[in-house]
């Protein structure tokens, strides 16, 4: 039996070199193919004596730029070419990888896990087949083979499997890695959904959540190749230290193209070069302010009256005739242009058009015949038409109207009447030389009345990790960039540690413009040990969420906690017992107290020490969470993008430190060490 298991896994190791040398082969070739479109293009480039001829510039260009991702898509990483194999009922059997490779005749010897047929591996059971005979998962060290197991589901029984098992609890020695061999049954359903769906993943600490949204884009970006080629994918993370987190997880999966920004980048506070106070913050990130920026822009539109009398009308001189157009017409012209324009840019060229009709109308009726497009254009330059359109329809650009919401105390009171209050609308007076974050929000907020975007600035699929920290005027940012695409929506109503965190996700879908969403819970933890999320769950009913309590598969793990006279002593003493073991250290404490102990941990190998208010999204094996009391105490930090919680107003918003402190609890997948010279908080406590 042994030996016949050795002969099995040296075929196997066999057919895996193949695979290497048949992926090598589809790289020479597509080096080739560069080699000749690279040298077509820089040929055409250049100066061409009479009667030569041009290559096809364009082709050559395009060509050659095509290759570049795939050569990428091609390379040889440090990664096993396939992790899993089925044999289907009817003899037929896959190797199942992260990319398709073919052989020399074009048939498949690796099936990319985005296929189809991959679906079967992921899904299928004991108890429901789909057709699958046997399932084979691999171990695998880096690009080596070492070993496989075999699932018989014709024998109807449920087998747990070491191999998944082991890579699950595979120490973390870097940034996120990809999943492709564990992806569970219910993961693999939400990374499939067609791509018209907009989907909202509430997930637990540890249920893989991010892991779902980032191999769904890929997913997409696979099946939907030819519409999200062009309209794009983005990937949309709250910080710096989440992207460079996950950065390396699409390009293993075959996937350079997808543009990951911080919600910062996207919204242009990372630009901002000044900072509100708490209480400005919280207003311009307000869904209120929606409806002022609204008000501010369209409330510029006037009536006929106010640019005509009823007696006169609007007389226009056209050469020897005159045409005139009365209130009512003209009333109802601007009627028509704010009901069927959706952009305040567009609404004054309708008006305009109705105007050149009108004319147009009596030119037909008394001369016999339509004027042309040249006596259109030039009636619209006369005087009394301009002077109508600047009376009832203002011309107007985006820094105008917040010139005039911020420096005119009467126009801010009509604008924020009945939507703000007397002491809220204060809060926005003032000429700023400088924008800030929420300034900025509330430009774009403006503009996006002021005309529509370019489609070249919308995306087809949007992925948002963390959402539930948006506030509703980030969402509107975002959903402006997401046009008549689909998004995927990532977080945990109770990690939300901005001020004006998520309470429910129907209402944070709204805030995103879609209305026909698939909600869904999980609530599985894989990479969170039970020990660790048990102490989490204590905390949970303290956050005022209505999420369910998260429940681990995983029996190993540690919790251990270290009461101490002196902090720093104590830190030092968990980090050399965490470094005493194998993988990543991650020391979180709060905002200030961060700071002192990175110069005092500074230079160690395998450690990081991240502030509480940074944490979220990350995963360490062995995380030391030092002084919980203080996290729970401390001011809410980097309040509308600013770098210190000094600068954001310093203010301290009810539960948002007891998340921070529920975030920080979740980061550890194999080991937890709570560091303490104060009492524990209260809401620890079993």
């Amino acid at each position: 039996m042994a030996n016949s298991a050795e002969t099995e896994l040296q075929a196997e190791l066999d057919h895996h070199e193949h695979a290497r040398a048949q992926m090598a082969a589809m790289r020479d070739l597509t080096e080739g193919i560069h080699r000749i479109y690279s040298g077509d293009f820089n040929e055409s480039t250049k100066n061409l004596g009479l009667g030569d001829v041009r290559s096809d510039h364009l082709f050559g260009w395009a060509m050659a730029n095509y290759t570049v991702p795939r050569l990428a898509d091609l390379s040889d990483r440090d990664i096993a070419l396939f992790f899993g194999r089925i044999w289907m009922d009817d003899g037929e059997d896959f190797h199942i990888g992260r990319r398709h490779i073919r052989d020399e005749h074009g048939d498949p010897i690796v099936l990319d896990w985005r296929a189809p047929l991959a679906e079967q591996y992921y899904r299928a059971s004991a108890h429901n087949r789909r057709d699958v005979a046997k399932r084979r998962r691999f171990g695998f060290q880096g690009a080596r083979i070492t070993g496989f197991e075999d699932e018989n589901l014709l024998l109807g029984e449920e087998v747990a499997s070491d191999i998944l098992t082991e890579e699950i609890e595979r120490p973390r020695t870097g940034p996120m890695r990809d999943i492709v061999a564990t992806i569970q049954p219910e993961q693999d359903e939400l990374i499939r959904r067609e791509a018209a769906v907009n989907l909202c993943v509430q997930g637990a600490p540890g249920t893989g959540k991010t892991a779902v949204g980032l191999h769904r884009a890929a997913w997409l970006l696979y099946n939907y190749t030819e519409k999200l080629d062009k309209a794009g994918v983005l990937v949309v993370g709250p910080n710096e230290g989440f992207l460079s987190y996950i950065s390396g997880v699409l390009p293993t999966l075959g996937e350079s193209s997808v543009w990951q920004v911080t919600v910062q980048q996207l919204t242009g506070a990372h630009t901002a070069l000044a900072v509100d106070t708490h209480e400005a913050a919280l207003l311009k990130h307000d869904e209120r302010m929606a409806l002022v920026c609204e008000r501010a822009v369209w409330g510029h539109v006037g009536t006929a009256a106010d640019g005509v009398t009823a007696e006169e009308g609007l007389l226009i001189t056209d050469g020897g005739w005159r045409w005139r157009l009365g209130l009512r017409y003209l009333d109802e012209a601007i009627s028509n242009a704010r009901k069927h324009t959706r952009t305040y840019t567009a609404g004054r060229k309708a008006v305009e058009d109705a105007i050149v009709q009108g004319a147009r109308r009596q030119a037909e009726i008394r001369s016999g015949h339509s004027p042309d497009n040249k006596w259109a254009t030039k009636l619209k330059r006369t005087e009394s038409v301009r002077a109508f359109l600047d009376a009832v329809w203002p011309k107007l650009n985006t820094k105008t109207v917040m010139k005039k919401l911020y420096g005119d105390a009467a126009f801010r009171a009509d604008a924020t009447r009945g939507i703000l209050t007397e002491a809220e609308a204060a809060l926005l007076a003032g000429k700023p030389a400088k924008p800030t974050a929420g300034d900025l929000l509330i430009s774009d907020e403006i503009e996006s009345h002021m005309k529509l975007r370019e489609p070249s600035e919308s995306f087809g699929h949007i992925v948002i990790d963390e959402a539930q920290d948006l506030s509703p005027m980030q969402c509107r940012v975002i959903a402006r960039r997401s046009g008549k695409g689909s998004v995927t929506v990532l977080g945990d109503l109770a990690q939300g540690t901005t001020p004006w965190a998520a309470s429910s996700w129907t209402d944070q879908m709204r805030h995103l413009g879609k209305e026909q969403v698939e909600h869904t819970e999980l609530t599985t933890g894989f990479r969170v040990p039970a020990v660790i999320i048990e102490l989490a769950n204590r905390v949970l009913p303290h956050l005022g969420v209505d999420v369910a309590p998260a429940r681990s598969i995983r029996s190993d793990g540690s919790l251990d906690t270290i009461a101490t006279s002196d902090l720093g002593d104590g830190v030092r003493e968990a980090v050399a017992k965490a470094l005493a073991e194998e993988g990543l250290v991650g020391v979180i404490a709060a905002d200030e107290r961060a700071e002192e102990l990175r110069s005092l941990l500074e230079g160690t190998e395998r450690l990081e020490v991240v502030a509480a208010s940074l944490a979220k999204g990350l995963e360490y094996d062995h995380v030391v969470v030092v002084e919980p009391a203080e996290i729970v105490a401390a001011p809410t930090a980097r309040i509308d993008g600013s770098t210190s919680f000094a600068e954001g107003g310093g203010a301290t918003i009810e539960s948002v430190g007891l998340r921070h402190l529920y975030v920080a609890l979740t980061r550890a997948v194999s080991r937890l060490t709570v560091v303490h010279s104060r009492a524990l908080p209260p809401e620890m406590e079993a």
